[in-house]
This record gives C-alpha cells, structure tokens and sequence, in this order.
C-alpha cells in the first residue's frame, strides 16, 4: 500500500499558531487518505519528530503537543497513533534503496530533496505544511538527475500528489480512485473486482452475499457493472458532503413498486445479507446492461449506501 511521506521542507516557517492551524488542517486531510484506503496509517520522515524542526528551536513534537494543548485530541490521537519509519529508507525494498540513491533533486539541496525523490519512485504521498506556493497544490512536480547503468545522467520528472492542506485530499482521493478504477475495467474476473472494490469504490458497502452474484456474472457485464458502480460512488460521496433524506443519483436508481413492495414473495426476493451479518430490504436499484440490476439500500442516519445484489433482474 502507498505511505505518506514527510516534506520537511515545507514545514519551516516562522510562527508557532500558524503551524499548529496548519498541522490540524493537514491531519484531518491525513486521515481521510487514511480512511478510504489510499494510503497506510504510516508516517515516513527524515528524523524523528523531536529532531524535525518547524519553528527555530521549536520541533513537529513541540506542534504535536501544542494540537493537544488547544483541544485538538481527535487529531493528536491520529498523529501519535501514526506508525513511523525512521530514516526514510527505513524498510523500503532493496530495488527502491537502489534507485534512490541513484538519483538526486534538481531544485532542492540534500537531504531537503530526498523526501519527493522517494515519492517520485514509488507513487506515495508528500504530507507538509503549505508554506510555499509551489507546496500549496494536491500535486507537485518533482524534477531530479537518475545516474543509469551506463554511468550517464538522466533528467526526470514526476508529479507526485502533494497534501498540506484538508482540500487536498480529495483530488488525491478522486485520482487513486480512477488508477484503481483502470485497472479493475482491465479484470476479466470477478474475484479480482470483489479484491479491489475497498479501494475502488471507498464510499459503499457491500453486503457478502455480493461476491457470489458477481461469480455467475456474465463476464462481458463486468465494465458496465464497474462503471456504474463508480457513479453510485461519487453519489454516496457527494451525499456525505451535502446530506439530505435522499442521495443525488448521477445515474438512474429507483424504488421499487408498490406492488413488490407489497407482496411478500417479491419482497423476500429483495432480502439478502448486510455487511453487519443481519438482512435487509434491498429495494432500490440501479440499471445495467439489458436486464441487469444493483440492488441497494442507504440510511439518512449513517449516510450508508450499501449494495446487496448484483446480477439478473429479480422476479416481479
């Protein structure tokens, strides 16, 4: 799984309030990439937090301390709870030690450098403060020489996702998505889409019984399912952002009728397992293919959206 990486650099700045508001921002943006699966609950940093200065001779511990001191336990807990990996190349493999100390920043001297190298070669996440322009964007480009085998100098460059700030995080939420995404249309195989469905859509549930309709999916179904399925997505997202009784369907879903709603074998049809281990009405449902359904249900109180059936259309 991709980590989070620490740009030191972008964390040296001259006033202590400004950097405890920032710290607090930049977690909450921390955890949401934590949440949905982007990234490990892991922090990777040049030094250990004492040695890491913000302020003079005042440490990323000191701000840590300052977050629980104005009342922000929430995001003191997610910090302290972080796992750290001190030095940077701390557990890395040894096909990543290799290249890294292959190459250098162009822009930044050593050691400031060596955190967006790292994120450049393995596709993780540089975490700071918004100090700069250039830090404050989801993305940043990171140029840097690679000595090749030969013994020549390449130039490179790479955009790496970039978050010091809370509003970053869904850019980079949405853009991980979308390489998850890619490759699950790329799967013939069910079982593979059932693997990567946490990551690939990271707003809905899915209730067990699910795996074992996508088995007896007709293969060429699975693009169209996958496709709809990251509309539902993005409408469970936006749900969560904008509340209301009902989510905003990008695509079409509908009720049932009242005359399976009311009929009991029919409704018993529409029943099936819930990620919590009870059953549930599923009646809701969504369109693909000539008579394909995704059954759901959602809760005004929780914001859950929760698919229980994928396949054939249910008898009526």
């Amino acid at each position: 799984m991709r980590e989070m990486v620490l740009n030191h650099a972008s964390i040296v700045i001259g006033d202590r309030q400004v950097a405890v508001q920032w710290l607090k921002d930049v977690t909450i943006g921390m955890s949401e990439l934590v949440r949905v699966g982007v990234v490990a609950s892991i922090l990777r940093m040049s030094r250990p937090e004492y040695e890491t200065m913000c302020v003079a001779d005042w440490t990323l511990f000191d701000a840590y301390q300052e977050l629980r001191h104005h009342g922000e336990r929430d995001a003191y807990l997610f910090l302290v709870k972080l796992g750290s990996k001190v030095p940077l190349l701390d557990d890395v493999g040894i096909d990543v030690a290799n290249r890294f100390r292959q190459c250098e920043e162009r822009e930044l001297t050593s050691p400031d450098g060596e955190p967006l190298v790292l994120c450049a070669i393995t596709d993780w996440v540089a975490v700071g403060f918004p100090s700069e322009s250039s830090w404050d964007s989801d993305s940043v480009i990171v140029s840097f020489d690679e000595l090749m085998p030969d013994g020549s100098i390449r130039e490179a460059s790479e955009r790496v996702d970039n978050l010091t700030r809370q509003t970053h995080s869904l850019p980079i939420c949405e853009r991980h998505r979308e390489r998850v995404l890619d490759g699950v249309r790329d799967f013939r195989d069910s079982a593979a889409m059932w693997e990567a469905r946490g990551e690939a859509f990271p707003h809905l549930s899915f209730g067990p019984d699910v795996e074992r309709h996508l088995t007896v999916l007709n293969h060429g179904d699975l693009g169209t399912v996958v496709n709809k399925l990251a509309g539902l997505d993005r409408s469970a997202m936006k749900w969560r952002i904008s509340g209301g009784p009902v989510p905003t369907w990008e695509s079409h879903v509908t009720n049932e009728s009242a005359s399976v709603r009311n009929t009991p074998r029919l409704r018993d049809a529409r029943r099936f397992r819930s990620v919590d281990g009870s059953f549930h009405l599923y009646m809701w449902h969504a369109r693909f293919g000539n008579s394909g359904r995704i059954h759901l249900r959602f809760e005004v109180q929780t914001q859950i959206v929760e698919i229980g059936y994928i396949g054939s259309h249910l008898p009526i």
